[in-house]
């Protein structure tokens, strides 16, 4: 038996041993691997500006500050989702004072900050001792993403309230662990008022871990889901949404522009990724005490329930307020402790048996081809009963069979290595002039997360070799210097309008909405004016029924004139022929002849293109040149000049 250990007299009179010496050696000893485990973050977290679901949130900011201009987009006069948050509130203030630019960047940095801070302090009360660090690492590299494969993606550099909602929930289920409910309790109430549904996760996994602990907490829902149902019943404000079904138009409209609110319209691969993680969750139960088993068996659970509850009101009934709630999401918190579980599981077995071994080398197959819902899920089934069997032992595998199976994953996972090198070489070879190899398209490749794990555990068997501290470092921190901030001039950054200059006194001729073909949020963010119609301004039509509408006439407007495709209404189907360059004959002037047709139409130009009798070439200083996807897979759409077009008189 361990013997208890003594007291150190000489703590009591050596300043250097008391409590400041000893959070300096804490510190000293954590120096290492926290620095491997920010960069390592920050790599597999470039910061692109405002983009993603961020425009979104800068645009509010922009039309509540310019109400007669900005504000008269038709997402944010027909904005049915920003009153139930404070975070634009705060995102309007700092756009005031610092601009869109630099209060993008605030935020976005602020949420990195809280993002990692709030995972440290949940690995470290995961496992106190060195599996902390390898479960940190496992959480800040691993592709914690979830629902429709490619929109949702965890601890985020946007200018968005997830990931600061995201770290408020991380911090109470770590003050949980910590035995601290009511801390707990008060962040994941933050969490609701930074995002409410994404504190909603937060708030799931508190109360399934109340009721594993006390049966007594059951008596919670069975009074207050009565009282749910009686204020859905008499129509109280927002609670009377539960029993009021969406009319077929509007459902059709959600369904096509929305489908990633729909579990049952995700493509099969969106499957994979849960799937090993609940096999990462449910085998690293086992492996730590029933305080820390419960949350993560609670976070697989929270994530099914709002998947079933998803799928049930989906298909009887329809009920508005579930769907606008999408429960589904909850499936952000399933995503991340099932990353914190293949840490725990990759720190923990290879000290075991051969059983345990093999346990681990299928769950990281299953990681590696986390796209690939039936290797995936195979994977992590085959783990998760081998690792059952072996604990209950129903079977002792021989060493000779332990070996064969890691060397069976290590050529899938060998194999997988070299498609994706032909891939990357074959991308790297056939950049156009002006595009350039991007961190967030390089993590995007499967093999990209596991061996940014396998680099960070390395990273921290480092810490005794003094010259290999010295290179990695320098190594990290030149990385991040030169490839972090994707803002630079030559990538063309959505958000500059110093490039667009002689555009924007072009358009202020003219008052009026603008419609900026091909566009995301330049109408807004360079010209400072309304959008006629894009397809970002759907984004949030699960919120607005008259939005919908609206949006989904213009839309369907410019798709019939052939200034617009399919892919712009239905953006998350397989990818369709784009746009042809040239405008139709006759769309121009059609669209220009009907009453509510905008100022301007801003036409991206490729090299060699002209616009249309009439318009001007705003040339620009260097191509912008994006990748978008293709029929055959992935194409690059380059910009040289916009042509403007005077639209309505």
């Amino acid at each position: 038996m361990a013997q208890a250990a003594t007291p150190d007299p000489a703590a009591a009179v050596d300043p250097a041993r008391g409590w400041g010496g000893r959070w300096a050696q804490a510190a000293a000893r954590s120096a290492w691997p926290v620095l491997g485990a920010v960069g390592l973050y920050l790599l597999m977290h470039p910061y692109g500006g405002i983009e993603g679901d961020a425009r979104i949130y800068v645009g509010r900011a922009l039309a509540d500050l310019d109400p007669d201009g900005v504000g008269r987009d038709l997402m944010f006069a027909l904005d049915g989702q920003s009153r139930f948050s404070l975070f634009p509130i705060v995102l309007r203030t700092l756009v005031q004072r610092l601009g869109p630019d630099a209060a993008a960047l605030a935020v976005s940095v602020a949420g990195l900050f809280a993002w990692f801070c709030a995972a440290a302090f949940l690995a470290g009360a995961i496992a106190a001792d060195r599996r902390r660090w390898g479960i940190l690492i496992a959480l800040v590299v691993l592709p914690a993403s979830y629902g429709h494969p490619g929109i949702f993606r965890i601890g985020e550099a946007l200018a968005t309230p997830r990931t600061l909602a995201e770290a408020a929930v991380l911090a109470g289920l770590a003050s949980q662990l910590s035995g601290r409910f009511w801390s707990a309790a008060l962040l994941m109430l933050v969490a609701c008022l930074i995002h409410p549904i994404m504190g909603l996760a937060g708030l799931g996994v508190l109360s399934i871990v109340l009721v594993a602990e006390d049966r007594r907490w059951l008596a919670l829902p069975t009074t207050a889901l009565p009282a749910i149902v009686l204020a859905a019943y008499l129509g109280l404000p927002l609670f009377g949404r539960l029993l009021q079904p969406i009319d077929p138009q509007y459902l059709s409209i959600l369904r096509q522009r929305c489908s990633d609110l729909f579990p049952l319209l995700w493509a099969t691969q969106a499957w994979a990724s849960p799937l090993v993680q609940a096999a990462s969750i449910l085998i690293a139960g086992a492996l730590v005490p029933r305080p820390v088993r419960r949350v993560l068996y609670a976070a697989l659970l929270a994530g099914l329930c709002g998947v079933a509850a998803n799928i049930v009101f989906e298909e009887f009934g329809s009920s508005l307020l579930v769907i606008q709630a999408q429960p589904w999401r909850l499936l952000w918190v399933t995503s991340v402790v099932g990353a914190a579980a293949l840490g725990l599981c990759v720190t923990t077995l290879p000290r075991g048996d051969a059983g345990d071994r093999m346990t681990l080398a299928l769950l990281v197959l299953g990681w590696v081809y986390s796209d690939d819902p039936l290797i995936a899920g195979g994977a992590g089934t085959l783990a998760l009963a081998v690792h059952a069997a072996v604990r209950r032992r129903w079977i002792g595998p021989s060493r000779a069979l332990m070996l064969a199976t890691v060397w069976l994953v290590g050529a899938l996972v060998v194999c997988r290595a070299v498609l994706e090198a032909v891939a990357l070489g074959w991308l790297v070879t056939r950049l156009p002039p002006g595009a350039y190899l991007e961190l967030s398209l390089i993590r995007n490749f499967g093999l990209a997360a596991p061996l940014a794990l396998t680099a960070g555990l390395a990273w921290i068997d480092m810490a005794r070799s003094r010259p290999a501290r010295i290179i990695l470092g320098l190594m990290l921190t030149l990385t991040l210097v030169n490839f972090w901030d994707e803002r630079a001039p030559v990538f063309g950054r959505t958000e500059d309008r110093v490039a667009r200059s002689d555009l924007i006194r072009a358009v202020a001729g003219r008052p009026g909405e603008v419609l900026w073909l091909d566009s995301g949020a330049e109408t807004w963010l360079v010209l400072e004016r309304p959008n006629w119609i894009n397809t970002l301004q759907g984004a949030s039509i699960v919120f607005s029924r008259p939005l919908a509408m609206a949006w989904s006439e213009r839309m369907g407007r410019l798709i019939a004139l052939g200034l617009a495709t399919e892919a712009n209404r239905v953006p998350f189907a397989p990818p369709v022929p784009p746009r042809a360059p040239d405008l139709p004959v006759g769309a121009v002037e059609t669209l220009c002849a009907a009453p509510d047709a905008p100022a301007w139409i801003v036409l991206p130009l490729r090299d060699g293109q002209v616009p249309p009798d009439g318009g001007r070439v705003f040339p620009l200083h260097r191509p912008s040149v994006n990748a978008i996807p293709a029929v055959d897979g992935l194409s690059w759409n380059g910009t040289v000049a916009y042509g403007l077009l005077p639209c309505r008189t």
